[in-house]
């Protein structure tokens, strides 16, 4: 198979974890990426840079926390794990990642812009 990238701009603003704000932030993420037919050996790049509210002198939200709900969001585009409870991306696909947070600049929206890229096929084992 080729290599491929989606790109989305998600917009819509940011949520991380287990709480109710995030289901918004999942939702929003799985329906831009929508649904693709996945091979079971492909590895995937994520990079995801987030536009957030300012609060005080600094973007809200720990990266790291971001970075896995999003990801978790991703099953249309990088698979689904089985047997997880509800539905979640199976992440252990994702070889790199790449990400990013900053307060949105005046007029920007509030979201993230998203890119999943399959990676190379590598033969024989890393070193």
């Amino acid at each position: 198979m080729s290599e491929r990238t989606i790109v989305v701009d998600v917009e819509t603003e940011p949520g991380a974890g287990d709480a109710a704000e995030a289901e918004g932030w999942r939702a929003a993420v799985a329906a831009a990426v929508g649904e693709r037919e996945v091979d079971a050996d492909t590895r995937y790049q994520v990079e995801v840079y987030f536009r957030l509210p300012e609060r005080g002198d600094a973007p809200p939200g720990h990266l790291n926390d971001l970075v896995a709900t999003t990801i978790g969001a991703l099953g249309g585009a990088i698979g689904w794990c089985p047997d997880r409870g509800r539905p979640h991306a199976d992440d252990a696909r994702v070889d790199r990642l790449i990400a990013g947070k900053r307060t949105a600049r005046g007029g920007e929206t509030l979201g993230a812009r998203v890119r999943v890229t399959e990676m190379p096929r590598v033969t024989g084992r890393p070193a």
